[in-house]
């Protein structure tokens, strides 16, 4: 089922399926459809069309998707433009919230490297 820009597969419990958003994690997911009244074990090819209207219209209100990617990327240009250590640890590709860098944080440079690329 293609859901807000994003492919959901149909043959997965509604409260895992929501969880192929970005965005939408396992707390959001079980809380939408508690709201929305679903059954926890209802599979989203089983789900009647006026709560899939219901749940997109839900799902609208929040922020999701490229509006969060965009959200989470211009608070970290900001955060690299005001020079702030957070900042400086994204722009020089290291760990940001603290962590060893002797060994293991190879991880972290990859990521920030292809994230300020990215960024400008």
């Amino acid at each position: 089922m293609f859901f807000l820009g994003v492919n959901i597969p149909d043959h997965k419990i509604v409260s895992i399926a929501l969880q192929s958003i970005h965005g939408v994690g396992r707390q959001t997911s079980v809380r939408v459809c508690n709201q929305l009244l679903i059954h926890p074990q209802c599979r989203l090819k089983d789900l009647p069309e006026d709560k899939v209207t219901q749940l997109s219209t839900l799902l609208n209100g929040m922020t999701i998707e490229t509006e969060l990617k965009k959200q989470v990327a211009d608070n970290i240009s900001k955060m690299v433009q005001i020079g702030s250590y957070r900042g400086l640890r994204h722009k020089a590709g290291l760990p940001v919230n603290g962590g060893r860098t002797k060994t293991n944080a190879h991880t972290a440079k990859k990521m920030n490297k292809s994230r300020m690329s990215l960024d400008g």
